[in-house]
């Protein structure tokens, strides 16, 4: 039986972005089963430029703003599915992207979620909207992310961002987790993650959303598959070096939601390893927002109230893990990737295969 597919897509001042977005997911070899389009009390048109590109979709305004985790939450509460197509409007699937991400699920019931292969809009088109360039990767495209990198100092990174694409990253494999911004999930992965029938923690508003997720999956034993034959582009907003440029909104979620993904996922082998990294990493973070970014000093405030809530989570996802303290810090280091071979999820890894190292040399404005 063929696995149904639903797509959520969130708006907010999304107007420029949405009709290019929604005409390249109405062109997918494999059409997806319903398209869910929640606005998220956006102050321009973008509602009534979805409802013309795509009218056969479901549309639904938010009198305020959600922030991205409970507007998802919602979304996909709309229409469950099999499998769970999260979509940012700035991000444009090449036609084939749905049938090759789908590929992974039917083979592997242990698939939990799959990432592309996302590569940077192109300088010439701004807004994404030539259908050539989505089609066709070109020699010096540039990458978005090909899944997740977690390092030892609890960063958690795009693999890949902003590097030349030309022959990188072209084998599937096993990663972290995919970039939210064009991601599949297993609705029984999402489910078996959620807590109280929560998805995304609501507590996180927006940004590192998606990384709390892969973590919980990763701690229930779930697989991320890296699929390269699954192409998108997407236009990154946030991403290191662009830290001033920001809402401030969004830099004191960054730092907020950091420590909120230790504090409900991180292991005590782990901290016990990684501690001095941990700290220093922390220091720097601290440092800069008390030089540069006072605004996000409320960041601590936000996670003393909502550790109650953190505790719970924690408690629950703990109870219920199936991968151990060494198997899930095999993540935070040197591993960005197995190879398919190493199919079975209680073992643990050999060697990383000859992948890019992970960059532990952010400077201080960028993403903590």
């Amino acid at each position: 039986m063929a696995l149904t597919v639903t797509a959520s897509i969130l708006l907010y001042d999304s107007a420029g972005d949405i009709e290019g977005c929604l005409a390249a997911l109405d062109a997918q070899t494999r059409q997806v089963d319903d398209v869910i389009i929640l606005d998220n009390a956006s102050t321009d048109d973008g509602l009534a430029r979805a409802r013309a590109a795509l009218p056969g979709a479901r549309f639904v305004r938010s009198p305020v703003n959600l922030g991205f985790a409970a507007g998802q939450n919602r979304a996909m509460a709309f229409a469950p599915a099999d499998i769970h197509l999260v979509l940012n409007p700035d991000a444009r699937l090449r036609h084939d992207f749905v049938a090759q991400a789908l590929a992974p699920f039917e083979r592997d019931p242990q698939i939990g979620s799959v990432s592309g292969r996302l590569l940077r809009f192109r300088p010439e088109d701004a807004m994404g909207n030539s259908h050539e360039l989505i089609e066709h990767e070109l020699p010096d495209d540039v990458l978005d992310s090909t899944g997740m990198i977690a390092h030892r100092n609890r960063r958690v990174t795009d693999r890949g961002s902003n590097r030349p694409a030309a022959g990188r990253y072209l084998s599937p494999g096993y990663v972290f987790g995919p970039s939210g911004a064009a991601a599949l999930y297993r609705r029984e992965m999402l489910e078996n993650a959620a807590y109280e029938g929560e998805i995304y923690d609501e507590s996180f508003v927006s940004y590192r959303e998606d990384v709390d997720l892969a973590w919980r999956a990763q701690l229930l034993g779930w697989r991320c598959e890296y699929t390269p034959a699954a192409v998108a582009r997407h236009r990154r907003r946030v991403a290191p070096g662009r830290r001033a440029l920001l809402p401030a909104e969004i830099n004191r979620n960054s730092v907020r939601n950091r420590w909120q993904l230790v504090l409900k996922n991180d292991v005590a082998f782990g901290l016990r390893r990684d501690w001095q990294r941990i700290l220093y990493r922390d220091i720097q973070i601290a440092g800069y927002v008390v030089l540069h970014e006072r605004t996000s000093l409320r960041a601590l405030s936000d996670v003393a109230r909502n550790i109650p809530g953190l505790w719970a989570r924690r408690n629950d996802i703990m109870r219920r893990r199936t991968t151990n303290d060494e198997e899930i810090m095999t993540w935070f280091g040197d591993l960005t990737e197995r190879p398919l071979e190493e199919s079975d999820a209680s073992q643990t890894p050999g060697p990383a295969p000859a992948t890019e190292p992970a960059d532990e040399s952010a400077p201080l404005e960028a993403r903590p």
